[in-house]
């Protein structure tokens, strides 16, 4: 026979053990030997989880004999039935916000203000494990009656960070609505924070809702003007929406205030470049150049060396292009873009196919599933005359990327001039 019991808090457990088998607290950490001594108990253990639902629990083990089935029937009358173990309100499906609510203020107690903080905790790890389980509207719901009962558990360590995880796991599913719900959540529990704000203007950028993210950037540069964060994400916005014009005058705004921040050169540079000003940019990459020489973070010179290549490619200047690729390559040897550009231009531009394979057989080494490597791989086998090692290539790519046309078109070409490849 067996009576497994859940309990909210550690003191309910032990009171339960005291008034119930006379164990005092003393004792509790003598192993089971002790509780054998317990006329009519086979085992008592003491868990924290059950079923998977986090708890106080104790495990309680019966002797088949009468004083074992006595004492049984004697325990079972002396508890809830709400607290036994297939009884517990742990829910697994989704429910309305008001029944979920009435399962856990009955469960834990959540009207009640001076609830301990061992139940709140115990009410969290419950919410963390829904997450686990994929059970995230679930969790959702229960963060906002966190927000309605004890906001300040939330704020309490930065538990609140947790919605963040919870905002990501939404997106990932398409629901954007529920992942920027999340993180309002957690501004709320930040007021004075600009991070949320932050982290909600990125979900609209990347989720294509460019003007939702400039309203919130406008609204969070309000409390950090000059966060360099807030104002990249606001510019990017301008730019996706094609409000380039704008972009530039809000940035020489900052410019004027923070003519020494290498960072903002670099956004500059970026919006020029955008607008067909190749010269104009180049000027404020190298600034940014100037300004950061040390700026202690590769990505960043590894961005604007690859602006200045971007600027002298359109500009025709496809040695200097090269330069500043491979200048940039320097703190990402696997780039892909990089390396695709390298590929192209020695191949297509200054007809160097030695430098063309090379740098193309390290993109198709690093990442075979670029199509647009294999293609490029293709031809220059092609160049080189080795046909059957450019038809595999060429029809690698076209499994990659079906859709791309010039695919189709070289490989018609490559069969055309060899009459071995006809009939494939």
């Amino acid at each position: 026979m067996e009576l497994i019991i859940f309990f909210t808090n550690r003191e309910d457990r032990m009171q339960f053990m005291k008034n119930h088998l006379k164990i005092e607290a003393a004792v509790l950490d003598k192993g089971e030997e002790f509780f054998e001594k317990i006329d009519g108990m086979k085992s008592i253990k003491l868990k924290n989880r059950v079923n998977t639902i986090p708890g106080f629990w104790l495990e309680l083990n019966f002797l088949e004999t009468e004083k074992g089935e006595k004492l049984y029937n004697l325990l079972c009358h002396s508890v809830d039935s709400s607290q036994m173990r297939d009884n517990v309100f742990y829910p697994k499906e989704n429910l309305p916000l008001k029944d979920l609510e009435a399962g856990w203020s009955a469960k834990y107690n959540l009207t009640k203000r001076e609830s301990q903080e061992e139940i709140w905790k115990l009410f969290y790890q419950e919410i963390k494990s829904h997450i686990k389980y994929d059970r995230i509207d679930i969790a959702y719901k229960g963060f906002t009656l966190f927000l309605k009962y004890n906001p300040f558990f939330l704020k309490k360590y930065k538990r609140y960070y947790i919605l963040e995880d919870l905002a990501y796991l939404y997106e990932n599913i398409g629901n954007v609505g529920k992942a920027i719900k999340c993180l309002k959540m957690q501004a709320v529990l930040q007021p004075n924070s600009i991070e949320p704000y932050l982290n909600i203007s990125s979900f609209y950028i990347i989720n294509g809702m460019e003007e939702e993210a400039y309203q919130i950037c406008q609204e969070a540069l309000k409390k950090s003007p000059e966060n360099q964060y807030l104002i990249s994400n606001l510019i990017i916005a301008l730019i996706n929406i094609g409000n380039l014009e704008y972009a530039v005058d809000f940035l020489e705004e900052v410019l004027e205030k923070n003519p020494n921040n290498a960072y903002f050169w670099k956004l500059m540079g970026d919006i020029l470049y955008e607008m067909e000003d190749n010269k104009g940019a180049i000027d404020c990459y190298q600034k940014a150049l100037k300004i950061g020489k040390n700026p202690g973070v590769d990505d960043f010179k590894l961005d604007i060396h690859t602006g200045i290549g971007d600027c002298h490619y359109e500009e025709e200047n496809y040695t200097e292009a090269v330069t500043q690729y491979r200048k940039a390559l320097n703190y990402n040897p696997k780039d892909p873009y990089l390396l695709l550009n390298l590929g192209q231009i020695h191949f297509f531009k200054l007809k160097d196919t030695k430098k063309a394979f090379k740098y193309t057989s390290l993109l198709v080494e690093n990442m075979p599933e670029n199509g647009y490597g294999q293609y490029q791989l293709g031809l220059i086998y092609s160049h080189l005359g080795n046909i059957e090692k450019a038809i595999w290539h060429l029809y690698r790519a076209r499994s990659i990327i079906p859709y791309y046309k010039p695919i189709h078109d070289a490989i018609n070409l490559v069969k055309k001039n060899n009459k071995k490849y006809h009939a494939y």
